[in-house]
């Protein structure tokens, strides 16, 4: 195979149809020799400085799909580059079907990374951006989300598909044939590829080979009505409801005025008629069915397919489908995901931050800790800045820690939030507050509950962040880059000028003090954790007269000894005053017999009416067993049925209200 540019003119005498022009490319580096570089030597390649060497990339035989040689993609910062190599798609396309295809070999432990421009000169605006991390893992985004996400192999070559109609909007991404996303763009355009070898965590170590395209412009026949995409979040929480959201597109001539949708996960699905519509030819709609899709846990498909345009026949059945791949991952219980945030009024790019860390507190606010660290301006807590950007792999700003354990960009987050709350946690939080309203005092007892045994430097530590932040000087403008849209739509910030006044600027989920220092309270947890038993440490602040109570909440953290978050939990004041009453009751359940054979019975002294769920946990953390009892009083016995597990140590787990009750049992045969 040699590489190829075609463009073709063809002439089709139909009514409905009209004058074509296709543009395909090929590579396969073999009419090269090593060393070359590539922008040096091709007509086609170019770089993203337009000339010179210094961000060519070498043609290399170390490695190769087909044939001899491939391009070598290397970058040895977390920066990124120097290579930064662009492949023109001859123009701008924005209708019509775009078909891309490519061979990438990622070295293991390292990352790899390309996008797609949507329009030129080149750096306008990103299509999309492909991310490639040490583990392999892959995520899909722009700046107006993220569309999909799976796993790649290293130390082999894979191959990577791009399917898409740019007519109806519909994106399709397929790695080793398997379709990994199915999405609307709303950055629906093409002009070139650029591939830039970078990885946040560390070396970027990559090379690609056999790369295509070929762009198709439309052809529109007298019915059509296509998929555009749908509008639906490509993971969440087991039950969750997502609307069935998506895009029409009428790809034919005659106007639109009705079409039959029907949804379907392969078992449940739905069929109703859109109409009103009125829709001319390559004009959209937007919609909403009314049936709610419930996730379920692990991999599942959703389709919408459209229908009898009109009542006729649709003439193209290419594009009446939209898939979303959708995963659905069930929580571990107690547990709270860290997300940290690198943040600050002069950084242009961080109202990326603010509006993803606001998307994903509303979406997941049960298992979603976040805490905005400020740098360079009026709401910096020098200590919490200077631990967050000595993390190993911190690059700039925005970035976000998750857990400690990682820097990604905010666009991530939900990628690796999702994993990271199936993930039992060795203590489960509670936070008992007092507040003195004369002096200011909050006074915090960390209690964490051992759910697995546990050794080492643990530790707890306490962060007051607060909510509705504004301020009055200069130093609380925000630098806005986002500003006249042309780095694409951003939550309303591409609306607003490049310095936001301080007037119309709130902050969100702001640190504003550190208890136990950046690396937690040491001698707040004892060296070794036995389950079943609760530890707690005190903590104490003044809030200052500048920050409102009001807003004010508090984050809860166990640090392990490699220096990372295992749990967290963020609660509030509850008003002026919270309750000390100890949140762990154990006395208010007893649990008989113990041992037991298979039926378990437990006994619950409740003064007040509640709702009571229990959670029954092995010995090394997961969840075997969940019950809902609904709302109960009094003294009821409740049994459980233990006859399908195996012999062994278990916990009860009971939530009665506010109160949570563990009880250790063992079953015996």
């Amino acid at each position: 195979m040699k590489r190829r540019l075609l463009l073709v003119a063809i002439a089709i005498a139909t009514a409905s149809w009209g004058l074509l022009a296709q543009t395909s490319f090929s590579d396969d580096f073999e009419s090269y020799t090593p060393g070359d570089l590539i922008a040096q030597t091709s007509t086609t390649w170019t770089t993203w400085g337009g000339g010179g060497t210094a961000d060519d990339a070498p043609v290399s035989s170390e490695q190769a799909f087909s044939g001899n040689n491939s391009l070598k993609l290397f970058s040895e910062t977390t920066g990124g580059g120097p290579a930064d190599v662009v492949l023109p798609f001859g123009g701008v396309h924005t209708e019509g079907t775009f078909t891309f295809d490519m061979m990438m070999y990622v070295q293991s432990g390292t990352g790899g990374y390309f996008n797609f421009q949507a329009v030129e000169p080149i750096g306008t605006t990103w299509a999309l951006e492909v991310y490639i991390d040490g583990s392999g893992g892959l995520v899909l985004s722009n700046t107006s989300g993220t569309y999909g996400d799976g796993v790649v192999p290293q130390d082999e070559w894979f191959n990577i598909n791009f399917n898409i109609d740019l007519t109806a909007n519909s994106w399709n991404c397929f790695v080793n044939g398997d379709l990994i996303a199915s999405f609307n763009n709303p950055v629906n355009s093409l002009s070139m590829l650029d591939l830039f070898p970078v990885w946040s965590g560390g070396t970027a170590h990559t090379y690609v080979d056999d790369i295509s395209f070929e762009h198709n412009p439309p052809m529109l026949p007298d019915w059509d009505a296509a998929m555009s995409g749908l509008n639906m979040r490509s993971a969440g929480l087991t039950g969750q409801e997502l609307k069935i959201a998506g895009t029409v597109k009428n790809t034919g001539v005659n106007t639109i005025n009705s079409v039959d949708l029907t949804w379907s996960d392969g078992t449940n699905s739905g069929t109703e008629t859109l109409s009103g519509l009125n829709l001319a030819s390559l004009e959209s709609a937007d919609f909403v069915m009314s049936d709610l899709y419930s996730i379920l846990d692990g991999a599942q498909v959703v389709t919408v397919t459209v229908s009898n345009p009109n009542g006729e026949t649709d003439m193209n059945d290419a594009n009446d489908s939209s898939s979303k791949p959708i995963t659905g991952y069930t929580p571990a219980p107690y547990k709270g995901v860290l997300i940290e945030e690198a943040t600050g009024t002069w950084c242009g790019w961080c109202p990326r931050g603010a509006v993803f860390m606001d998307s994903m507190s509303n979406t997941y606010p049960d298992h979603f800790v976040g805490v905005a660290v400020h740098n360079g301006d009026p709401m910096t807590i020098t200590e919490y800045d200077n631990g967050m950007t000595s993390l190993p792999g911190f690059s700039g700003f925005p970035s976000v820690a998750v857990e400690r354990d990682l820097i990604i960009d905010p666009s991530q987050i939900e990628s690796y939030l999702l994993p990271r709350v199936t993930e039992a946690p060795l203590a489960r939080l509670a936070n008992v507050v007092e507040f003195n309203e004369t002096s200011g005092e909050l006074t915090i007892t960390v209690q964490a509950e051992a759910l697995s045994d546990f050794s080492g430097d643990n530790r707890l530590n306490v962060v007051i962040i607060e909510n509705g932040v504004t301020g009055t000087g200069s130093g609380y403008n925000q630098a806005n880059y986002y500003s006249g849209g042309g780095a694409g739509p951003m939550g309303g910030y591409e609306n607003l000028p490049g310095t936001i006044p301080a007037a119309q600027m709130t902050y969100n989920e702001v640190g504003r003090a550190i208890l136990g220092g950046y690396q937690g309270t040491a001698g707040s947890l004892p060296g070794t954790g036995t389950t079943g038993e609760t530890y707690e440490y005190t903590y104490s602040y003044v809030i200052p007269a500048e920050v409102n109570v009001n807003n004010i909440e508090i984050v809860s953290m166990f640090i392990m000894p490699n220096g990372e978050v295992d749990n967290a939990l963020e609660t509030g004041i509850e008003g002026s005053t919270t309750s000390v009453n100890n949140a762990f009751a154990n006395h208010m359940a007893e649990v008989f017999p113990n041992p037991f054979t298979n039926e378990l019975n437990i006994r619950l002294a409740l003064s007040e009416t509640v709702e009571v769920e229990m959670i029954l946990v092995n010995s090394v953390g997961s969840t075997v067993a969940s019950r809902n009892y609904g709302q109960l009083y009094g003294n009821p016995v409740l049994t459980f049925d233990g006859a399908d597990l195996a012999p062994g140590v278990y916990f009860v787990h009971l939530r009665a209200g506010d109160k949570l009750i563990t009880k250790k049992v063992q079953l015996v045969r």
